[in-house]
């Protein structure tokens, strides 16, 4: 997690308030051209102390220099309640990804928040122009820093004040809106979703091409608020849209889940992991951390941020199972020194895009759950989407930290498979967690089973083992929305790979 730390020990060693003034004082030409296609005036640029930086300049750790984390980008600050700079979040001004970068994934925070203290309705928005094009309205708005991190920490920001939630005009947009409502519903005095002509993608984008835009949109408020009054309990009415989009790209083929690199598994699941928890049950040795490792690169592969969190191995073993499978040869080799460097060389540059996207967190018996779970925020609002994330494994977990410490092992398992789930469901990502547990003989627990979305218990064939590989198979225990199944597959060991059959 060495990115995580460096950029934390920049904020340590940066006043963030003389890095405002610094990209403040670079706001130039191409800057403003950007600002302006977004609608943005300069008057709005100035009491937002919005920058810009157009080369590299961040933080080294041997040359007090930020690098070119922001290069070629929009600076916002995020302030606290108190005006206080917390963060600064960068937008790239030309097609690289991803397009939003937080550079200490302070994550508590919402845009605009001082606002909070002077009115008493307000407006959830999808992202920071949304909000800049409503202040330059005179209309009181707030988002998150980073898309679909809204969490319940925000929404007690928001406690007692009459909320209007206007995301981006699409299927994501409408699922956060109907996420963000939820969380809203035991703070917020009163919640509203609303919602955006046909063509228009956003907030911004409706006061940069709409006539008249106040006007237009202070119509939109009170339609909003005429319709839900007539419906004083809201019913399913506003999820069927939702429903039917997702409907319609299963019936289409469109999948999408996050393909695991198994196809046979990926069909059982309808494309791959979904939001929800995903337990691996096997006995010891049976080949869990392999196979998730293998999974878990061919997701970062594709781009997709991916967090392994592990309490059993070191990340120095991980990158050697996944060195390992490039170069066709044991871990053993790795691990020992008998590979060639050369060869180990070759291996890293392929290495290199799976690293991009890949973060390894090394837990030890001091590293609770909470402590870890906020670092995976903090990484998703580095990436600008939520990660897939790997435990490895979950009965190492430590006790403490935890709500309140287990009585057994099996309420250990339960408090954990529960938070997981939690956590799965407010953010909306996939999460994977081993159990070493053979399931048959030594079922888990009740509690734990009833958390999990996915039961799969990794088992070696008996008698499977040949010249060439191991036969085991991957059986799907439980499913929550769809059939069982088995996945018939071979472990070559002398490549540390899985394989279909």
């Amino acid at each position: 997690m060495s990115e995580v730390q460096h950029i934390g020990a920049a904020k340590t060693a940066f006043d963030l308030e003389e890095l405002v003034t610094h990209y403040h004082k670079q706001l130039r030409e191409e800057a403003y051209a950007y600002l302006e296609r977004r609608g943005i005036h300069q008057e709005t640029a100035e009491h937002y102390r919005i920058g810009f930086e157009p080369g590299k300049f961040g933080f080294y750790m041997n040359s007090d220099k930020l690098g070119d984390f922001f290069e070629n980008r929009i600076i916002i600050p995020i302030t606290n309640a108190d005006g206080g700079t917390v963060d600064l979040v960068g937008r790239s001004v030309d097609q690289r990804e991803p397009k939003y970068k937080l550079l200490l994934g302070e994550g508590d925070y919402l845009f605009n928040e001082p606002i909070l203290e002077q009115t008493e309705d307000v407006i959830v928005c999808g992202g920071v122009f949304d909000v800049l094009s409503l202040a330059q309205a005179h209309l009181p708005a707030v988002c998150v820093p980073i898309w679909m991190s809204f969490k319940e920490i925000h929404a007690d920001k928001l406690r007692d004040k009459r909320v209007f939630i206007c995301l981006g005009n699409d299927e994501a947009g409408r699922r956060e809106s109907v996420r963000i409502q939820a969380l809203l519903q035991s703070t917020a005095k009163q919640t509203f979703i609303m919602q955006l002509p046909e063509s228009i993608r956003d907030v911004n984008d409706f006061f940069v091409r709409v006539q008249n835009p106040l006007d237009s949109f202070m119509g939109l408020l009170n339609e909003t608020m005429e319709e839900t009054m007539l419906l004083p309990i809201a019913s399913d009415t506003k999820n069927i849209t939702i429903y039917t989009e997702e409907f319609m790209k299963r019936y289409r083929g469109q999948a999408s889940g996050v393909p695991t690199g198994f196809d046979a598994l990926d069909e059982a699941l309808f494309g791959g992991l979904r939001s929800g928890l995903y337990l691996l049950a096997g006995a010891a040795s049976s080949g869990k951390t392999m196979l998730m490792k293998q999974m878990a690169d061919h997701i970062a592969l594709n781009q997709t941020p991916v967090v392994y969190v592990s309490w059993d191995m070191t990340g120095f073993e991980l990158w050697a199972r996944s060195i390992a499978r490039l170069i066709g040869t044991e871990p053993q080799n790795v691990l020992s020194g008998k590979i060639e460097p050369r060869q180990v060389a070759e291996a890293n540059k392929r290495y290199a895009p799976i690293s991009n996207m890949l973060w390894t967190i090394e837990c030890s018996l001091d590293s609770t759950i909470d402590r870890v779970m906020t670092n995976i925020e903090r990484i998703a609002g580095m990436s600008g989407r939520t990660p897939v994330v790997f435990i490895d494994h979950i009965n190492r977990i430590p006790a403490g930290g935890l709500p309140n410490p287990p009585r057994s092992s099996a309420e250990h398992q339960t408090i954990i498979a529960y938070m997981l789930k939690h956590w799965s469901k407010e953010w909306g990502g996939p999460v994977v967690a081993a159990v070493p547990s053979d399931i048959g003989e030594e079922r888990l627990p009740e509690g734990a089973e009833a958390s999990a979305d996915v039961i799969m218990r990794l088992k070696p064939e008996p008698d499977g083992t040949s010249a060439n590989g191991i036969r085991s198979s991957l059986q799907l225990l439980k499913h929550r929305n769809g059939t069982l199944a088995t996945i018939p597959l071979r472990f070559y060991d002398q490549q540390a790979r899985f394989a279909e059959e």
